[in-house]
Order: C-alpha cells, then sequence, then structure tokens
C-alpha cells in the first residue's frame, strides 16, 4: 500500500535533482561565455554552412546516378556492330578503359562484390567497401589503378591541357617501355557530373589504388585449386602530394605518379586505407577554407579573430574550447540541413500547387517520354539531312541510323526497363529500394 507514495517520493525527488543540475550546468555556460560565446558563434555558422552543403550533396547522388544510366543506356544504341560503348571504348589520348557505369565498374577493374552481399539501395553499388578480387592460390599480388581526371575531356584542347592529365598521359607511355603490365591495368575516370567521383568524394586530379590483401592460408586450403576471395583494399592519393616521394627534393608530376604506381615501389603502403569519414571530413575542411577566402571580410574576418580571441584567453589549451566548437558545429549542422530540407519542401509544394491550378494540370498528366528515346530523338532532330545522308553511307554510320530510327517508331519504350534490369542485377530484386 505504501509504493505509490514512494514512487511520488523518488520522482519529485528526481525532478528536483535534475532542475538543480540544470540550473547549475546553466551558471557554469554563463561564466564561460565570455571565452566560449565567440567560438559556440562562428561554429554554429561553420556547422550552418556544411548542414546545408550536406543536404544538397545527398539530393544530387540520384540525379548523377539517373544521368549517368541515361547516357550509357543512350550511347548502347551508337555501339558499331560486335563493338562496345563508346563511353568504355579505348580511344584517345589515353586508350585504356573509361569507367563509367555506377553498376558494372566493380567488374571493370577485376574485382566483384561476395556472392553473399545485397545492396539495399541502388546508390550503394559503388561503394568502395566489400570489394573482393578472386585468385588462385598459386597468383600473384593484384595492383590496380585509376586515374581522377578534373576535366570532362582530358587533352581535348592542346592550348589548355591540363598539367595533371598530360603527366598521366606521358606515365603511360613510360609504362608501355619499361613496365611488364604496360598501361593494363589502369583504368580512368573524368570527374564532371561523374556519380563515381562524387560518391567517393573526389574532385580529381587524384589516384584511387586498389590491391588484394590474401588472408591466411591453411595448408589443406594451399593446395585446393579452389579460388580465392581476398578482400581489396583501397587507397585514395589526392594530387599533387603533401609530402615528397623522392628523399631531398619534390618530383614533378609526372615523377609524383611514377614513385607511387612503379610496380616496385611500396609508397603506397604508407598512405592509410579509404575512409568515408576521412573523405567527409577532407571535404568538409576544404569547403570552409574556400568559403573563408572567398569571404575574407566576413567569414574569413571571424575566423580569423575567434582564433586570436582563444589564444589570448588561453581557451585553446583547454576542453572548454573543444566542447564549444562541437556543440556548435551540432547545432549549427541540424540547422542548416533541416533548414534546407524543409525549404526542398516548401518549393517543391509551391511548384506542384501553381502546376495543379494550371490548365495543364487540370487536365489528366500524362506519363513522362521514355528518357533514353528522348535523348535519340534529340540527336535525330540535331542532324541536318545533308548529315543523316552522309552518316547513312559509311557502313557503321548507316546501321546505327537505321537501328535508331526504326527503334523510335517502336510505340512502347524500354529503357526504363533496361535501366531497373541492370539495377536488380546489381543488388538483386528483392533489395531494390527507392
Amino acid at each position: 500500500m505504501r509504493l505509490p507514495p514512494i514512487v511520488s517520493y523518488y520522482i519529485r525527488y528526481s525532478w528536483q535533482f535534475f532542475k538543480s543540475l540544470l540550473r547549475a550546468f546553466g551558471y557554469v555556460f554563463l561564466l564561460t561565455l565570455p571565452f566560449s560565446g565567440f567560438t559556440i558563434f562562428i561554429n554554429f555558422i561553420r556547422g550552418f554552412v556544411l548542414g546545408k552543403w550536406f543536404h544538397e550533396y545527398q539530393a544530387e547522388q540520384p540525379r548523377l546516378f539517373a544521368e549517368n544510366m541515361i547516357t550509357f543506356e543512350t550511347l548502347e544504341w551508337f555501339k558499331e556492330p560486335y563493338g562496345e560503348n563508346y563511353l568504355h571504348s579505348m580511344r584517345a589520348p589515353y586508350h585504356i578503359p573509361r569507367l563509367y557505369n555506377p553498376l558494372t565498374w566493380t567488374q571493370d577493374v577485376g574485382s566483384r562484390r561476395h556472392q553473399d552481399w545485397k545492396g539495399t539501395n541502388v546508390l550503394v553499388v559503388a561503394y568502395l567497401n566489400a570489394l573482393y578480387r578472386e585468385r588462385s592460390w598459386y597468383s600473384s599480388g593484384w595492383h590496380h589503378w585509376i586515374y581522377l581526371s578534373a576535366n570532362e575531356a582530358p587533352l581535348s584542347e592542346p592550348w589548355n591541357e591540363d598539367p595533371w592529365d598530360k603527366a598521366f598521359l606521358e606515365l603511360l607511355q613510360h609504362r608501355d617501355m619499361y613496365e611488364d603490365e604496360e598501361r593494363w591495368n589502369f583504368n580512368y575516370i573524368t570527374c564532371p557530373q561523374s556519380y563515381l567521383c562524387s560518391l567517393w568524394r573526389v574532385d580529381g586530379p587524384a589516384l584511387i589504388h586498389l590491391t588484394n590483401e590474401p588472408l591466411e592460408q591453411k595448408p589443406t586450403q594451399e593446395q585446393s585449386r579452389t579460388p580465392i576471395l581476398d578482400p581489396v583494399h583501397v587507397r585514395i592519393f589526392d594530387l599533387p602530394l603533401n609530402e615528397s616521394v623522392i628523399p631531398g627534393r619534390f618530383p614533378t608530376r609526372f615523377e609524383q605518379m611514377r614513385s607511387i604506381t612503379a610496380s616496385n615501389s611500396t609508397y603506397w603502403m604508407k598512405k592509410g586505407k579509404y575512409s568515408e569519414y576521412d573523405r567527409l571530413r577532407r571535404q568538409s575542411d576544404k569547403l570552409l577554407t574556400d568559403l573563408e577566402d572567398k569571404y575574407p571580410k566576413t567569414l574569413g574576418m571571424l575566423a580569423q579573430a575567434e582564433d586570436k580571441w582563444t589564444r589570448f584567453t588561453g581557451a585553446d589549451t583547454t576542453y572548454l574550447i573543444h566542447y564549444s566548437q562541437t556543440a556548435g558545429s551540432l547545432a549549427g549542422y541540424y540547422a542548416g540541413r533541416k533548414g534546407a530540407d524543409y525549404l526542398d519542401r516548401l518549393q517543391t509544394w509551391w511548384r506542384r500547387y501553381k502546376y495543379t491550378q494550371s490548365p495543364q494540370g487540370k487536365e489528366k498528366e500524362p506519363s513522362g517520354p521514355d528518357p533514353v528515346a528522348q535523348e535519340l530523338q534529340g540527336f535525330l532532330d540535331a542532324m541536318s539531312e545533308e548529315d543523316k545522308e552522309a552518316w547513312g553511307k559509311t557502313y557503321a554510320g548507316g546501321i546505327i541510323l537505321d537501328k535508331i530510327q526504326k527503334g523510335l517508331e517502336k510505340k512502347d519504350w524500354d529503357g526504363r526497363d533496361d535501366i531497373l534490369a541492370d539495377i536488380e542485377k546489381a543488388l538483386g530484386p528483392e533489395d531494390i529500394e527507392n
């Protein structure tokens, strides 16, 4: 019978203790505010900027994925008989395969996912984790390199050549002369509008290194002819390097690339393995630094003032500064991300509302055109009759033009179905989520 009064007593006691704790925390906060207030303020601004940027980054991924897949499926129609997709063909300037399709890049570099691997979202198929390399027990180590160019069309304009793109071409030519594998363990990506670069958080120029790290095998396994699955580890080298790879001097662009990609080089072992968190932190720091340089009289001045004030008060050597930075950044990040999300929803609602009030919106909205068919039709519309006639006179051009024209005459297009089928193959049909 005395249980309810006891419970009530402890509830009241706990509530009073909690209020006392909050009051004490408030007093401490007010006492430290002269030292931490400016730090909280500037880091709130930084967090707000990062929250908005991260929201925009996440919203950008589905668009890039869809655009890359539509472009790839469209160019499938332009393949010559028994030829390859233009995006994968070995052509100038590098004459090595280009990586473009987010669904097949693992196979293109010679790796794979584990047979038990299942994706839960179409945007995870290009992740750099859970990669494996199949090998026989007597195989040697495997190394593969991917060059990421900061240009959409490397070395296409002789008057405006990117020095890193030019250095990579020199590297490939050097390997043809002095390396047994020549250039056949290399691929490249053009980062502008690339889903792969965006997901990996690399802007280019950069080199990505993939290597298998064999697991310890039992004696019975070493004699077996069953293929072995080794985990593949990834390392990203942003260019230019921050440290010299040749003792005593900082090398040229070509020497930097050659020193880390040579078959007898072990420099890659000094680099830490790929970490999504490290890439995110690197991008965040670069974004904030660029903004401070871009706005020196506002954000840049506030950052310098905060640094000088914390050093003047001696707070930079205490835990107080770290707690203040964390609290301000988290509060700003949450506010920036949620604010950008709500603003996007409001703008989307307003566009839909205006459309429903228009004469077109009051009618039944027709389904949108097939994206692949739309791209092909735009290509034909841009060609003059003389262009079509000249193109049709060539063997490959005539076959491609006839295939496109007959394909566009179909009433039911399946461009979306082709893309969905590729996604199902990469993820498993039961695991696809929008």
